[in-house]
């Protein structure tokens, strides 16, 4: 682990060396650029002035535009330079990478500009020039000329400069993720093998103040234990009763002499009190049997007046 650490803090180092080149190549690029920049200027302004006309008007906006945004590069430039006390990582790298890019695109339209003033500086020869004029243009165009040169071969060198450095910072920016992953990736490891540890010595623990818990409640538990058994015993007991209860009859209480008596003259009374409201079968036979009699002796006597009266 720590030869994994040493390893990186070397290829920091190395890092450092690789940007601090880069920056250096960056510093000189857009000095050289500014300075290129200022040399066509002076051609456009000393040109517009000996000549006097507009024809250059474009040429001097163009090139001012340009020396703003080298400004601009060279801000950005120094905003890497602070970076000195922070640890790199792909977004700083990303960071270099972008000047760089910026510092190309301004080389190109550094290219582009002196391309369009030599082509006025050479249309102006067309015109109806003075000695003194045409010599002056001439001088102009030497000028232009050296600069076209001085440029290419100052590009092609930083450029070369440039690419090596930023394949060296490509590669060494991978062997650190490299290494920090694997060193990323060992820490994770040991802190879940120390977490399993951990658990499992966390159970064996419980464990053993369960086992304690229950021995000190075992007393307790024996006693629950007696007076739940004699509930349940007492509980079938009354069950048991219930259910012999159910299945024999109930036994009526046996009567006294003395309340036997009672009742048999009670009821006597009330036959006899029946008997008096109420006649016999036999009278009420007689009765009707009267009845009868009575009826067919009257029958009779009716027939024997009817009878006499028919005679009469």
């Amino acid at each position: 682990m720590s030869d994994k650490k040493e390893n990186i803090n070397k290829q920091e180092e190395k890092m450092e060396e690789v940007f601090s080149e880069i920056k250096e190549i960056y510093d000189n690029s857009t000095n050289h650029l500014e300075e290129n920049i200022k040399e066509q200027l002076n051609v456009a302004s000393d040109l517009k002035e000996e000549l006097g006309n507009t024809d250059f008007d474009k040429n001097i906006e163009q090139l001012q535009a340009l020396r703003d945004e080298i400004s601009k590069l060279k801000s950005e430039i120094g905003k890497l330079n602070d970076m000195k006390d922070i640890s790199f990582s792909s977004l700083i790298i990303k960071d270099v990478k972008a000047v760089g890019e910026k510092l190309s695109s301004l080389q190109t339209k550094a290219v582009d500009s002196i391309k369009n003033l030599y082509g006025n500086i050479k249309n102006q020869l067309s015109y109806n020039l003075t000695k003194v004029q045409e010599k002056f243009v001439q001088a102009k165009i030497s000028i232009v000329k050296g600069l076209v040169s001085t440029m290419q071969d100052f590009i092609k060198n930083q450029q070369q400069k440039l690419n090596d450095c930023m394949e060296k910072l490509d590669g060494l920016a991978e062997e650190i993720k490299k290494d920090e992953k694997e060193i990323a990736d060992k820490e994770s490891t040991e802190k879940v093998n120390a977490a399993e540890v951990k658990t499992e010595i966390k159970p064996e623990i419980k464990e053993k103040e369960k086992s304690e818990e229950k021995e000190g409640e075992k007393p307790k538990e024996k006693a629950e234990e007696i007076s739940e058994k004699s509930a349940k015993k007492e509980q079938k007991k009354t069950i048991k009763k219930e259910k012999q209860e159910k299945k024999t009859p109930k036994k009526t209480p046996q009567k006294t002499s003395k309340q036997v008596s009672e009742k048999a003259n009670i009821k006597e009374k009330a036959e006899d009190i029946k008997l008096k409201r109420k006649p016999s079968v036999l009278q009420a036979l007689k009765e009707n049997q009267k009845k009868i009699m009575d009826s067919e002796k009257t029958k009779e006597e009716k027939a024997i007046k009817k009878d006499k009266g028919m005679e009469i």
